[in-house]
Order: structure tokens, then C-alpha cells, then sequence
């Protein structure tokens, strides 16, 4: 079973509360804030690399190159260990012993840990070894791995998302893929098949926030919206593009009926990725899911006849279909290393050998995230990737803006946002009015 690169470990509650608490990497050494010249004589380093990734393939992947760049710069060892989650990072600052290199699953944390000192900036050891971001990265991956005109991290996969559909029923109903919500919703109604009971046996796309990745139809990238605005407030009170797009929501959850959107999320949401997905069992037409999603079909049902289309946009919205919320593994230098010079050297040949990315993103199914890589991909082109790909190099994709609450402000705005789906929040415009003063004030709190 393969996972989201993004969610494979998530912060949970108790890791919240350190990373709010984690606000110094203790004392730095005096080091220089360049880049090394790898060629030349160098006395025996060994630096720790950290990273989420613990799949056995994944693992010797990233071992593989590891000893490569270990053959080639004998000097270097980097004593490489998995299954690290960015609680576990934290508490490892907090103690004064972080690793030199630390790969995060998300970016939420970016700005957080960018803004209390805990991760190096990058910009000078990019200048001074020559690379130029803007030329080696899409522009989609700077939006997340930078803050406030600092280099935070590298990224080193990515996600992006996009919708998944049923060609055999689209084609049975006479259907082209939407573009716009508007056509989405009426592609979901004819698409619709119930039972002789009245049951629906299958749903022709569900939106609700919780299940699998819609959440990501819902940080402005579909909408036009800007998830904060130039003053740094959230925009949910301002833009009443976000009152359409739940509007939106709302319609089609109430032409299933909340209780049967329940039962259908409480049926798949454990199913996502495997073969009981409901696009593979025929219990729905869409769905919007990442690119690793590929890699489950072929492993699952690789006769499935299936096509990816960008996610439609919210209907005269400046939303640019063909755009897409793109997010992605990290890649940070400590600043409380007391290597950082090597370990940026380590962290640079993982975040830009294109071997190793392709390698890496053909073992978990996600995109590589340089343009040379991208450039040398044998799956760019394939049907099925390509749109991903499109989606990614998108100027106009994106992640919302990263604070310095963390990943915070998103799990408040996902509350929020099944609180309203469910009937809890009886007023959208108060709603968003409200869920926006909450975010704006932990953004505040955290130092924003």
C-alpha cells in the first residue's frame, strides 16, 4: 500500500504541543555559512540524516545513494536513520542533540521552525555552492520551503492533486471531464446510481473535507482565493469566494443527504488506498486524490480504465484551471548542527542528484522535484502522470502561505470546515468570520 508522501507522519497533538514549545536550537557554533569545496582534502566527518521515510524500499533507497556519495567523497559518512516524525525532531532540539539533516513528511511546519531559530537558513550555502533555486526548482516547491525571504529547507519530493474519474461511466453517460464545480456537480448527479431501495450505490463525487485529501479543495488553489492577504489575516471574512465554495460543498453533501455522505465516509475513509476505494469498487464515479494514487491502481487493478484531469475551479472565480495545490517532502539543516557545512553538502546531493530522485519517486509513486529530474523522468510523459506533472509546473499552483503557527492554522481551518459540513456551524459568513479571528489569533500568539 502506498501513502502520500505528505501524510505518512502526521503530527499528532502531543507533537503539536513541542513544537509550540520549541522555540531555540540552544548555542551554534561559530561555523562558516558556506558551502564546501567536496574535491578537496577533508578530515573524516559523519553526519545524521533524519527523515519520516521507514518502508523498506524507500530506506534502501536512500541507502543506496548514501553509500554511493560515500564512494565518491570517502571523507563523508552520514549515519542515516528512519521513522522520524517532526514531534520526534523537536524533542531532539529541546534536548540540544538534533540530527545535521532532518526530512519532514509536510512543509507545515516550515515557517514555525524557520521563525524560532531551529533550522538554518540555506541561502548562503546555495550561493556559495551555485545553486540557483529559481532555476533548479519549480516554482511551486519555493512557495513551501521558504519564509519571510529565507530558504528554510529544500524540497525533495512533491504531491499534487487532481481528479480521478471513471471512463467507462463517463462514457456510459454521454460525459466530458468538468472544469468548473458548477460542472462537477451536475457531472455528480448523472452520475448518481441508486438502489431499488432508494440507497445510493453509487455516489458521482463526494466533497466533504474529511475524506481522503479533499481537504486540499480547500485552501484556495480551486477557488482564487488567497488563503491569507497581503496583511498577513486570513481572508475568510474578506473574500466571499470562500462562502461560494462551501456553498458549494453544502449543495452537493445535502443531495446525498448528510447521513449517507457519513456512511460513506466512515465505509472508505479506511480504504483510501487499497483495494476497497471506492473509484475501484464502482461506489464512486470521481475523486480527487494525489499522484501515488496511480501506483495503488496499478498495484490493485491495473486493468482499471481511468483518467486524471486538474480539479475543476470555482465557477467566475479567478481560479486558473489546470492549477492545483501542490505540497511536499522537506529538507532542513539544523541549526544546531555542529557539521553544517558537510550536512548542507549531504542535503544538497539528496535534494538535487537526479538518480536518486527518480529512483525515490518511482519506489513511493510521488514526482520528482527538480527540473533536471522532471527533464529525465521516463513517466513525464505517461497519460496518467503527465497531468500531475502539469499540475506541479503550473505557475499558478501552490500551497497556501506557511506561519509560524505551524500546521496549526490548517488543522483549525479542517475543523471548521467538517463542523459546517455536518450542520454545526448554522451560518456560513459568521462561520468564517469566526474560524478566521481563530487562526489570526494563533498566528499572533506564535509570533506573526
Amino acid at each position: 500500500m502506498f501513502k502520500p508522501i505528505t501524510g505518512a507522519a502526521a503530527v499528532t497533538a502531543a507533537g503539536v504541543l513541542l513544537l509550540a514549545g520549541c522555540t531555540s536550537t540552544g548555542p551554534t557554533s561559530s561555523q562558516p555559512d558556506s558551502a564546501i569545496t567536496p574535491g578537496a582534502s577533508h578530515k573524516p566527518t559523519t553526519v545524521t540524516v533524519w527523515t519520516f521515510n521507514h518502508l523498506p524500499n524507500e530506506v534502501a533507497a536512500f541507502k543506496s545513494t548514501l553509500g554511493r556519495l560515500h564512494t565518491k567523497y570517502p571523507w563523508l559518512t552520514v549515519k542515516f536513520v528512519p521513522n522520524k516524525d517532526d514531534a520526534a525532531y523537536a524533542k531532539a532540539v529541546a534536548a540540544g542533540d538534533p540530527p545535521d539533516v532532518f526530512i519532514s513528511s509536510t512543509p507545515d511546519n516550515v515557517a514555525k521552525f524557520c521563525y524560532n531559530g531551529t533550522v538554518a537558513d540555506l541561502k548562503p550555502y546555495l550561493s556559495s555552492a551555485g545553486v540557483d533555486t529559481a532555476k533548479t526548482f519549480p516554482a511551486a516547491t519555493l512557495v513551501y520551503t521558504g519564509y519571510q525571504g529565507k530558504q528554510c529547507a529544500l524540497p525533495l519530493l512533491t504531491d499534487a492533486f487532481a481528479l480521478y474519474y471513471n471512463k467507462k461511466m463517463f462514457d456510459a453517460a454521454g460525459l466530458k471531464p468538468p472544469k468548473t464545480l458548477a460542472e462537477l456537480t451536475a457531472a455528480a448527479k448523472k452520475l448518481t446510481v441508486k438502489n431499488v431501495d432508494g440507497s445510493i450505490k453509487t455516489f458521482g463525487f463526494v466533497p466533504r473535507s474529511d475524506f481522503d485529501v479533499n481537504r486540499y479543495a480547500f485552501t484556495g488553489a480551486h477557488s482564487g482565493s488567497d488563503f491569507y492577504g497581503k496583511d498577513g489575516k486570513t481572508t475568510f471574512a474578506s473574500d466571499p469566494k470562500w462562502q461560494q465554495l462551501l456553498k458549494w460543498d453544502q449543495e452537493l453533501i445535502d443531495y446525498y443527504g448528510k447521513a449517507n455522505v457519513q456512511k460513506f465516509v466512515g465505509r472508505y475513509q479506511p480504504h483510501a488506498d487499497d483495494a476497497g476505494n471506492p473509484l475501484l469498487t464502482g461506489a464512486a464515479a470521481m475523486e480527487l486524490d494525489g499522484e501515488w494514487h496511480i501506483g495503488e491502481i496499478a498495484t490493485e487493478k491495473k486493468d482499471f480504465d481511468y483518467g486524471v484531469v486538474p480539479m475543476p475551479v470555482l465557477d467566475g472565480s479567478s481560479g486558473t484551471y489546470g492549477a492545483g495545490t501542490t505540497l511536499g517532502t522537506v529538507a532542513y539543516l539544523s541549526a544546531g548542527s555542529q557539521h553544517k557545512q558537510e550536512a548542507f553538502f549531504a542535503l544538497q546531493q539528496l535534494t538535487t542528484d537526479t538518480t536518486f530522485l527518480n529512483t525515490l519517486a518511482d519506489t513511493v509513486y510521488n514526482i520528482p522535484t527538480t527540473f533536471a529530474a522532471l527533464k529525465a523522468w521516463d513517466k513525464a510523459d505517461d497519460p496518467h502522470w503527465k497531468p500531475f506533472v502539469d499540475i506541479f509546473e503550473n505557475p499558478n499552483s501552490s500551497y497556501k502561505t506557511l506561519t509560524p503557527a505551524g500546521v496549526e492554522d490548517m488543522d483549525t481551518w479542517r475543523a471548521f470546515l467538517l463542523e459546517y459540513e455536518q450542520g454545526k456551524v448554522k451560518n456560513a459568513a459568521d462561520g468564517l468570520a469566526a474560524v478566521g479571528k481563530k487562526i489570526d489569533a494563533l498566528n499572533s500568539e506564535s509570533g506573526q
